[in-house]
């Protein structure tokens, strides 16, 4: 983020800011409105109407917490200051020129009296200015009471006053944290390596395990009949298959078929795993049988 305030002139920075929308809505024909950044006193009264902006608590707002990272500087191999957002809540009150009158008819007792007038071109002012022009990324919103305030009527007997007209005002903006110069080793190099890895799957040796024993057996109509029902399965074996140019795998054979043919396959699962060799090709990888097991075979008769 751009432009974030700097740290020793950040409650300066969003006053100068308040005073100057404020100061635009407040510019009431005929009448001097004074703006004050404190209380005024509580027994004295002011010498013109006046519009007091009190700063009652600071705090950081943890609910709009950033999470940008830090930029980082090249030149210097540090990283940049970071930044937090800071919550700043106001109190803002009017305060009359003129004592309080005990006649009802007094202008100051009417719906539209001055203190009225004058908090609605405060309230313009705020509702209208969401954002500060001066502080990019600053949020303002009037709120309702605080905690913090206990209660305004408390609030006013503690401090031995009438209670007055007042708007909660809430502004939060990004400040700058010190520039800690936390230093950065370079990457001087880059470097990557890539892993070639088989991209033979079970159903690919599968398929060329099961073709493989139909020409083993003689490649004939009466074979692929015989082999219709015969279900081959293989999985990669845990063990020195790290290889590319061979994969040993372990070797299922299930399902039905004729008697004659049981003892067939059986003999040519046997001569596969005792070849210690590849059985077949795939992509040019070589398919080794470590073990194979045909338990789940079962030969029937034929009726013909």
């Amino acid at each position: 983020m751009k432009n974030i305030i700097e740290p020793d002139n950040a409650i300066v920075e969003v006053n100068n800011a308040l005073n100057e929308i404020l100061s635009q809505y407040l510019n009431i024909s005929g009448q001097k409105i004074d703006i004050r950044f404190d209380l005024p006193e509580m027994e004295s009264i002011p010498s013109h109407p006046t519009v007091s902006v009190f700063l009652y608590d600071i705090h950081e707002d943890l609910q709009l917490r950033s999470a940008e990272s830090r930029s980082y500087c090249p030149s210097s191999s540090t990283l940049l200051p970071g930044w937090v957002n800071i919550n700043y809540n106001y109190l803002i009150t009017y305060w009359h020129s003129n004592k309080p009158s005990s006649d009802s008819a007094n202008p100051d007792s009417q719906p539209d009296n001055q203190a009225v007038k004058v908090m609605t071109c405060v309230l313009n002012a705020l509702i209208n200015s969401r954002q500060l022009p001066t502080i990019p990324g600053a949020y303002t919103r009037v709120i309702p009471p605080q905690e913090n305030l206990n209660s305004l009527g408390n609030f006013w007997q503690a401090l031995s006053n009438r209670p007055r007209l007042s708007l909660l005002y809430s502004v939060t903006a990004p400040v700058k944290l010190l520039n800690i110069k936390d230093a950065i080793k370079p990457v001087n190099q880059i470097f990557s390596s890539v892993n070639q890895k088989s991209s033979l799957d079970n159903l690919q040796i599968n398929q060329a395990l099961a073709e493989k024993l139909y020409s083993d057996l003689g490649g004939t109509e009466d074979v692929r009949f015989a082999l219709i029902k015969v279900n081959l399965k293989t999985e990669f074996h845990t063990k020195d298959n790290e290889s590319q140019e061979n994969k040993n795998v372990i070797l299922k054979v299930s399902g039905v078929t004729r008697s004659d043919y049981v003892s067939r396959i059986k003999d040519i699962l046997l001569a596969w795993e005792n070849s210690h060799s590849a059985v077949v090709k795939i992509s040019n990888t070589g398919i080794i049988i470590v073990e194979g097991n045909s338990k789940e075979l079962i030969g029937i008769e034929d009726n013909k």
